[in-house]
């Protein structure tokens, strides 16, 4: 049986987006989601901690100016990120390297970064976040799980701001049947609030097993939970769920947006890409005069499904 989040009404539940940092080989900010250039990858311009801290870092700067702390919350800042093979090069040229040099001649640094949990770690320690801090992996869904994990820890007061993030290495571990792995890293920083705040507000919406009663089941009970329509649909899923995707943007009546078409297959960060994808569709299209859209974010993975609304802090029921 689908489970939602808890406390379905926005009001309870919704947190807003502080700030947004961006770390893709096609994209280097936000406008650049909803446009980017060619697919490539960084040539291991830096391993896969360094484009989560790199990421964190300006989604943490942009968010530096905005509101002071809200009332009762403990003052804490919290991490939560996705990965999906975080570590595994380096643990594999650790292997490599001890037989043929001895472990005296292998640098101690690598052993920290060969570990599932070497971005939340290097997030929380370089960035002086006092935390709690949650690893989150897996496939696509990991992302928006870390999402809707984020929020639970900031409507139950537990700290004041949550930084949530994912990250991928393009690495042959990630490779599979009709998916290019990618690489890079998003991050929001997210924060109790509501969208009278001026800022996007995110929701999440439902959690389930997809494969219990089919996924065009778990899609229709997110829209019943949602405050409206839809206005576009962003998803993030392996290449086995194509068919899917189609089926869903049918069902949807929404435009679609497929992460892996756009930026390769992230893995564990394609849920987190979806969300800071949905939030650039809010910025640059929200004013005044032409309110953000509502926009549906969809993650499916390893048979599971999340789903997270983001609106404008203009956009209101219809």
């Amino acid at each position: 049986m689908a489970r939602t989040a808890p406390g379905s009404p926005q009001r309870q539940t919704a947190v807003t987006v502080a700030g947004l940092g961006v770390r893709l080989p096609a994209a280097a900010g936000l406008v650049d989601l909803l446009e980017p250039s060619s697919l490539h990858d960084f040539a291991h311009e830096a391993p896969e901690h360094e484009h989560a801290l790199a990421a964190a870092t300006d989604a943490m700067a942009a968010a530096s100016a905005r509101a002071p702390r809200t009332p009762g919350a403990r003052g804490s800042t919290a991490t939560v990120w996705a990965s999906s093979t975080a570590g595994l090069a380096a643990y594999a040229q650790t292997c490599a390297d001890i037989p043929r040099w001895g472990p005296g001649r292998v640098s101690p640094r690598r052993t920290a970064h060969s570990a599932f949990t070497a971005p939340a770690t290097a997030v929380s320690v370089r960035l002086g976040l006092d935390g709690p801090y949650l690893n989150v992996t897996g496939a696509q869904d990991a992302g928006a799980h870390a999402v809707t994990e984020a929020v639970r820890m900031l409507t139950r007061g537990g700290c004041e701001r949550v930084v949530v993030g994912g990250s991928a290495d393009a690495s042959v571990w990630r490779r599979g049947p009709g998916g290019e792995p990618g690489e890079g890293a998003l991050c929001a920083v997210l924060r109790r609030g509501s969208p009278e705040d001026g800022e996007t507000a995110v929701r999440p919406v439902l959690r389930a097993r997809s494969t219990r009663h089919g996924i065009d089941t778990f899609v229709r009970s997110c829209l019943e939970r949602l405050d409206g329509p839809p206005d576009r649909l962003v998803l993030s899923a392996p290449a086995t769920e194509t068919p899917a995707a189609r089926s869903l943007a049918l069902l949807c009546g929404a435009p679609p947006l497929r992460i892996e078409e756009r930026f390769g297959d992230l893995g564990a960060a394609g849920g987190v890409a979806a969300l800071v994808t949905a939030v650039a569709l809010t910025a640059v299209r929200s004013s005044a005069q032409q309110p953000g859209p509502r926009v549906l974010v969809l993650a499916l993975g390893s048979g599971n499904a999340v789903a997270v609304e983001v609106t404008s802090p203009r956009k209101g029921p219809r």
